[in-house]
């Protein structure tokens, strides 16, 4: 009989782990977030161009069901990427932040992060 294990942890700075979900998800939050006091020029530069919104009037936003299908798409059996973060973290996180997390992918969008082939390929890559 095949089990469903949930992994909840990540590494910090320090090294050591994060104890539960909660600990994860906070960790994960206060990680993504940085200090514009601490912002260096190149922090800044790119603030800055993100701040300016692209000439692409044909873009519409993410809807919640767009993400949520991708995100449930994942497979939970694949190495986290770069950023730690699995496929469990990822379907955990929008099950509970779903309009934070469409925020994101929408502010993405409108900064040009999609890029030029195809935002629904770059939206799986997130």
């Amino acid at each position: 009989m095949r089990t469903n294990t949930q992994i909840t942890t990540l590494r910090k700075p320090d090294g050591s782990l994060t104890r539960d979900t909660k600990e994860t998800l906070r960790h994960m939050l206060n990680t993504s977030l940085r200090n514009e006091l601490e912002d260096n020029n190149h922090h800044k530069q790119v603030t800055d161009t993100a701040a300016r919104l692209p000439n692409t009037s044909d873009d519409r936003e993410f809807t919640k069901e767009e993400i949520r299908k991708v995100i449930e798409g994942r497979n939970n059996k694949k190495a986290p990427g770069e950023d730690g973060i699995t496929a469990e973290i990822y379907k955990l996180t929008f099950n509970i932040f779903p309009k934070s997390i469409r925020a994101l992918y929408n502010g993405c969008l409108k900064t040009e992060f999609s890029g030029r082939d195809g935002r629904r390929r770059k939206l799986y890559r997130l």
